[in-house]
C-alpha cells in the first residue's frame, strides 16, 4: 500500500500512481577568480567558515545546496500537480525565510561583498 503525498489517500499495490520527482539545486553565476584570488592567503577565511559551519546543523547546510524529494501522487493530484506544479498543494508552511544564494555562498568565499 502506498500514501499520495498530495491528499493522503490510501493507494493499493498495482494501481495507478504517479511518482514525481523534484531536484533543489542552488544556482549561482560563474566566479570570475582574479590574481589576487589565487595568491592571498585564504587559511584565516577558511578558519572562519568552518567555525561558522560547526555551529549549524548538518542537514540544515546541505539543502542550502541540494535537496532531492520524491513523491508519490494519486491521479487526481497528477492532475493538479500538471496544472499547477508549485501550488498544487498549499497545506504545507515554512518555517523559515528563503536563503539568499549570494549571501551563502559568499559565506562560503565564493566572489565578493560588492557582487564581483
Amino acid at each position: 500500500m502506498y500514501q499520495c503525498d498530495g491528499c493522503g489517500a490510501a493507494i493499493p499495490r498495482k494501481t495507478l500512481r504517479y511518482q514525481v520527482s523534484v531536484d533543489v539545486r542552488a544556482a549561482y553565476d560563474t566566479l570570475e577568480i582574479s590574481l589576487w584570488d589565487l595568491v592571498r592567503d585564504h587559511r584565516r577565511e577558511l578558519e572562519e567558515l568552518v567555525a561558522r559551519m560547526d555551529k549549524t546543523d548538518t542537514m540544515k547546510l546541505e539543502e542550502q545546496v541540494y535537496k532531492k524529494m520524491v513523491f508519490d501522487l494519486c491521479p487526481e493530484c497528477q492532475r493538479r500537480f500538471i496544472l499547477s506544479p508549485l501550488n498544487f498543494n498549499k497545506t504545507g508552511t515554512v518555517d523559515e525565510p528563503p536563503t539568499d544564494i549570494d549571501t551563502f555562498l559568499r559565506s562560503l568565499g565564493f566572489g565578493n561583498a560588492d557582487g564581483k
